[in-house]
């Protein structure tokens, strides 16, 4: 991903705009994603503290980016953002009073009522959403949830929740409670809407957890398209999800749950744009923090949310965060420079000293950044009394040791950093270059020992570090130098996160119990989402997984967002590789040589990979089959496995004659931009059943097409 060589000039052609709301600053960019340019960046400090809380920061920079020359006059096709104001509600505990009427059949109320009666839910130390929980026996009359929603509302609830028993098969119940808290123009939510699994406990509690933070995240999305609609934009406003992708607003308002961690994931998401990466871990080095999540098979790892120690029923991106980044504060006890962090140059309201003008002799001073902090962390102070901190960012500079032009060296003078540490020096019996490899040492101890954790957790193997973030120079080389890995830093780091939320692909997740769903129903579903949401229909493909522990079937729906008077392909582009790009994914995945490795199969979105096996007699290395859909994210390994392409016919064959014998195999079918897995189970009459129903329900237009075949892919589950 790189700049053009010079601005593109005013063209047709539309336009996307990404936010990121950081902890430190809320960064705006526009951005031509064919041939990728970005036009114009604006920058504004997060804005914590406004009423409007960070919505006032994203307005601020929506309003300077579309000011610039470079923007006006350009077709817009989206506004994208993320947004921290979902998590610092939680963390915060500025939420709002949740009513929660369950209901379900009278004879099980007894059971069924202690389940849609969570109580008082831990949000974070010392914060807590409280809840008022009522019940209404099945079925729920218009009367009925009309008198129950009269005495929420006069029991002073803010929002409110309906959690039928069997909602996920019959949301009658609900949607009867809905529709009446709707005429009293109460906020509400229902069960079904944030889950459609199984578990009435952990779907009433993401519902509460969801509906309190609905009044804000509604207030939110209102403030930033008036913004929008001033300037006479009517394109749409999606917003980054925690997994990754977009949603539009509308879903926002129904399920801000979903935007909890987007700021990491629209990191990410950039990240996974400047460069192929199979397996690694992203760092984005912040101001104040520093995030941490894992990439493997060229996807980011995805978990079920917990609020405290309460499950829930979402997934997002898996987030470890560190307290020390590019703007921490050295800290030390007598004469040992002891820890950095968390305190930030940001938090104290100081200059980084590498990027100001000092005058005469530095002194350095231990304060307290915040009323109640240890007096232990330095500053540095000049002869007239300038106070500025002393951050690892300067450490770096002062070592020399951040690459070429990485943002964290722009502008910054080594000698003013190095005179700050030889005045740290000073007290602590140290040269200038010691003391700020110290504090370098300190930082990168922290971070390495983090991500260390995450390789043996995921199991990695051959990973890069990839470093985002404007203190990504400053710190990402020092871990990986500490680890013995590669690294490397994403193209735009300190806008990385802006260029991932305005290139995401919109982005749906449907799960589904295997008793009351097929493999193509719950596909089918997660289309019809990921199109509503506003994804080009030709660009979605989806993946199905099965989660064989709690019996569900999951489908990943993901697409180009619908450009104005386009079709989705400009934003497709910065997604796609080349069919070598995507053979040396799958080479790297078996650990493979290229030559190892031929495409057999393709169905245009995903690529079918047959690797052969090599090394000699008697190390023969992996053979099997390997599927990378066109943004290179691995899809399938399949060890020892075979694969056909062909009609709908002979690919029922071909698993027929693999479900003869007395072990079934695994089954994977690809057809135009579906890939199915198919549910384990231990009868072969089941398994053809399931191949034909998956076949069944596919496009069968697509499916006759001679550049769209039936591809299967037969593993054995034991193997020699």
């Amino acid at each position: 991903m790189t700049d053009s060589a010079a601005l593109p000039e005013k063209s047709q052609r539309p336009i996307r705009i990404g936010v990121d709301v950081g902890g430190t600053f809320t960064k705006a960019v526009a951005i031509r994603p064919s041939p990728f340019a970005i036009l114009a960046q604006a920058i504004v400090p997060t804005t914590h503290d406004s009423v409007d809380g960070v919505a006032r920061g994203v307005v601020e920079a929506l309003t300077m980016l579309l000011a610039r020359a470079e923007v006006q006059g350009q077709p817009i096709a989206a506004v994208s953002h993320s947004t921290t104001q979902a998590v610092n509600a939680l963390l915060e505990g500025d939420v709002a009073t949740v009513g929660i009427v369950g209901s379900g059949p009278a004879a099980d109320a007894g059971t069924l009522r202690k389940l849609t009666t969570p109580g008082s839910i831990p949000l974070a130390p010392g914060r807590f959403l409280p809840t008022i929980s009522r019940w209404l026996d099945s079925p729920v009359s218009a009367d009925q949830a009309a008198a129950m929603v009269a005495q929420m509302v006069a029991a002073g609830v803010g929002a409110l929740v309906a959690s039928g028993a069997y909602s996920v098969d019959d949301a009658s119940d609900e949607q009867a409670i809905m529709i009446a808290a709707q005429a009293h123009g109460l906020p509400t939510v229902g069960g079904h809407e944030v889950s459609s699994a199984y578990g009435l406990e952990i779907r009433t509690i993401t519902a509460a957890v969801n509906a309190s933070i609905l009044p804000k995240m509604t207030q939110t999305a209102d403030q930033v398209e008036a913004c929008l609609r001033s300037e006479g934009i009517t394109a749409p406003l999606l917003i980054m999800r925690g997994d990754g992708g977009l949603s539009d607003a509308a879903g926002l308002r129904r399920r801000p749950i979903l935007s909890l961690l987007s700021g990491p994931a629209a990191s990410v998401a950039g990240a996974l744009l400047s460069g192929r990466v199979l397996d690694g871990v992203f760092i984005e080095v912040g101001g104040t923090s520093t995030n941490l999540a894992v990439i493997q098979d060229g996807q980011p790892a995805l978990r079920y949310v917990q609020i405290m120690d309460r499950p829930t029923a979402i997934r997002s991106l898996d987030v470890r965060v560190q307290g020390v980044a590019g703007g921490s504060l050295l800290r030390i006890k007598g004469r040992t420079l002891t820890d950095v962090g968390p305190r930030s140059a940001h938090i104290a309201g100081l200059p980084y000293l590498s990027f100001s003008q000092p005058t005469g002799d530095l002194r350095v001073e231990l304060i307290a950044p915040r009323p109640g902090d240890p007096a232990d962390y330095v500053i540095v102070i000049d002869a007239a009394g300038n106070r500025f901190a002393l951050t690892i960012t300067c450490a770096a500079n002062a070592l020399g040791t951040i690459p070429g032009d990485a943002y964290a060296a722009r502008s910054a003078s080594q000698q003013t950093a190095l005179r700050g540490f030889a005045a740290l020096g000073t007290l602590v019996g140290l040269t200038a270059e010691q003391a700020a490899a110290r504090m370098i040492e300190l930082a990168s101890k922290r971070v390495g020992e983090a991500v260390q954790r995450l390789i043996r957790e995921y199991k990695l193997k051959q990973i890069t570090l990839i470093g985002g973030g404007g203190g990504a120079g400053a710190l990402v080389p020092a871990v990986a130098a500490r680890l013995a890995v590669p690294f490397h830093l994403a193209e735009h780091a300190e806008v990385i996160s802006s260029i991932g939320v305005a290139l995401a692909l919109v982005r749906e997740e449907v799960e589904r119990g295997q008793s009351s769903a097929t493999v193509e129903s719950v596909a089918q579903e997660a289309v019809e989402r990921a199109v509503a949401a506003g994804a080009a229909p030709d660009t979605v493909q989806v993946v199905t997984e099965i989660d064989a522990e709690r019996r569900m079937i999951r489908a990943i729906a993901s697409g180009a967002l619908v450009l104005d008077g386009h079709d989705g392909a400009d934003s497709e582009a910065g997604h796609t590789r080349s069919v070598d790009e995507l053979r040396a994914v799958a080479a790297r995945r078996a650990e493979a040589k290229p030559a190892q490795v031929e495409m057999v199969a393709t169905t245009g979105r995903f690529h079918v990979f047959r690797v052969r096996p090599g090394g000699g007699l008697f190390r023969r290395g992996w053979a099997g089959i390997v599927v990378v859909d066109q943004t290179g994210a691995v899809r399938l390994t399949a060890q020892n496995a075979s694969a056909l392409s062909g009609t709908e016919a002979e690919a029922l064959q071909f698993i027929r004659e693999k479900a003869s014998g007395s072990n079934l195999p695994h089954v994977m079918i690809i057809v135009a931009q579906r890939l199915l897995r198919l549910p384990e189970t231990g009868d072969a009459a089941e398994l053809i059943a399931a191949a034909e129903a998956a076949l069944s329900g596919t496009d069968r237009a697509a499916v006759q097409r001679d550049d769209q075949p039936v591809i299967a892919v037969c593993e054995p589950v034991a193997w020699l």
